[in-house]
């Protein structure tokens, strides 16, 4: 249920912080995943190549081997599809979210109570943004299968242009180690952002629900802050489109680019108009 608020001289609503802890363990359990699903596919294709006594795969050969091969990687790949498959992802997209809504809608309301005086009770019993917040949810367990899908097509596909390239197997095992922990790295790093994209779209959701439209841009302030982004800085915006930069071209809501820290301040209205 939606709720107008407004204040005598308006005022500012800072935006609840995305939880850092969270984010660790959140990039922490994608990177195991990545890791279990790194453990599987040697044990599923590479060992089964090597019960093969394959030592290369190179000239007329390897249109064989590269058959094998795929043979192997289709079978491990339903394996771990059936092993992450999409409910477990989207419970494990629940237990990282859930809490992170909790704290958010504990803090944002917390902080509206100071700010317009109204009860936190009063604004949480009557928030009504269940199916928005889910949709948020799962928009957090699409990007885990996509992780999945396109870890596994990564492995699959360049493992086999090194086949196709002539590596021996020892080279192609350290080429798909190398992958592995490109792909952890990456996981951590998009996993963190998509918590702070989660906390962030969450503060704005409760914020237009109570009638708040407009947001001003916050940075660190520090050495870490990229131009695109202090460009953006102490500059208003309509929360429900976003901030444009010239800088890097993009129209961007703060916290939700990579590895963002930045933050905003919502614009109370005034009651009393101008």
């Amino acid at each position: 249920m939606k709720r107008e608020v407004s204040k005598p001289g308006g005022g500012t609503l800072k935006s609840p912080e995305a939880p850092r802890a969270e984010m660790r363990k959140f990039g922490a359990a994608m990177s195991a995943m990545i890791e279990a699903m790194a453990k599987s596919w040697r044990n599923q294709v590479f060992k089964e190549l090597n019960k093969s006594t394959v030592e290369k795969f190179e000239d007329a050969q390897t249109g064989n081997f590269a058959a094998v091969y795929l043979k192997l990687a289709e079978r491990a790949r339903r394996k771990l599809v059936k092993r992450f498959d999409d409910k477990r992802l989207e419970e494990l997209a629940a237990n990282f979210t859930g809490p992170v809504n909790e704290r958010n809608r504990k803090e944002f309301y917390a902080r509206a109570e100071k700010s317009i005086g109204i009860s936190r009770q009063e604004l949480e019993a009557s928030e009504g943004l269940t199916s928005q917040i889910n949709a948020y949810k799962l928009e957090t367990a699409q990007w885990i299968k996509k992780l999945r899908d396109d870890t596994l097509e990564e492995w699959t596909s360049n493992t086999l242009r090194d086949m196709a390239e002539g590596f021996g197997l020892e080279d192609i095992l350290a080429q798909f180690d190398g992958m592995e922990e490109k792909r952890k790295g990456h996981a951590q790093m998009v996993a963190r952002t998509q918590i702070a994209t989660f906390n962030s779209l969450t503060s704005k959701a409760r914020a237009r629900n109570l009638g708040i439209t407009e947001a001003v841009w916050i940075t660190s302030s520090d050495e870490r802050v990229r131009k695109s982004h202090a460009a953006r800085a102490g500059r208003k915006f309509n929360l429900a489109k976003g901030l444009y930069s010239a800088t890097d071209g993009k129209t961007l809501l703060p916290g939700t680019d990579y590895n963002c820290r930045c933050d905003y301040e919502m614009i109370i209205p005034d009651f009393e108009g101008d």
